[in-house]
């Protein structure tokens, strides 16, 4: 007769053990990976730790300083990640690319425009402001990184609300719908400036931009 033993087999516990081993040892694996992948990125972060390598690396990745330079989504999301600037910053300014290319004229085509732009309305009245505020932001351009010079003849913050402004005034309505994305753009590149030459702005310049904000807000 045969006995039926109600131990369960040294084969099926065996089993049992080794599965268990399995699952813990593919948790640790897991959980390592994770890890590692999270230590990845905060190294991709912060290994440009001060403000000049971060500049040098936004160079090397999108040649800043070249006239062919354009403010591109990929720019501004990458401003975020090294942390120059913040991640709603960067969705305000990335709201102000043209919705088809997602980026700015060149600077080159920017300068040029500019440079059409005063030629056509330089005997128009009350653009003389425009003109002026033109004249300044070509010489922003010519130094957007700062690695010219560290003063700006004219703070981009406050140029770049004067240029807001004008855009709502009524003698914008000599400008055409291009010359006025012309000068969204430039806005945006003043913006943009700004963001990466904090250190030259003055209380004073401060001061002059919230003296906009009011006169036209």
């Amino acid at each position: 007769m045969q006995i039926l033993s109600s131990y369960p087999s040294a084969t099926s516990q065996t089993d049992k053990t080794q599965t268990e081993v399995s699952k813990t040892e593919a948790a640790k694996a897991s959980a390592s990976a994770d890890k590692n992948t999270e230590a990845a990125t905060t190294d991709s972060t912060n290994k440009f730790s001060t403000r000049a390598e971060k500049f040098s690396q936004l160079n090397k990745e999108f040649d800043i300083t070249a006239s062919g330079f354009k403010i591109t989504s990929g720019f501004i999301t990458r401003l975020a990640e090294l942390n120059i600037i913040s991640s709603s910053e960067a969705s305000s300014l990335s709201s102000d690319l043209s919705p088809e290319t997602e980026a700015t004229d060149s600077l080159s085509e920017l300068k040029s425009a500019m440079d059409a732009l005063v030629e056509r309305i330089k005997d128009e009245t009350g653009t003389a402001g425009l003109i002026a505020i033109l004249d300044k932001a070509q010489k922003i351009l010519d130094n957007l990184d700062g690695s010219v010079s560290k003063e700006f003849p004219v703070d981009p913050t406050t140029a770049a609300a004067e240029l807001d402004n004008f855009l709502k005034t009524d003698v914008a309505n000599i400008l055409s719908d291009k010359e006025k994305n012309t000068l969204k753009d430039l806005k945006t590149a003043l913006s943009i400036a700004d963001k990466l030459n904090p250190e030259q702005r003055t209380s004073a310049e401060v001061s002059k931009y919230m003296e906009i904000l009011k006169r036209y807000g």
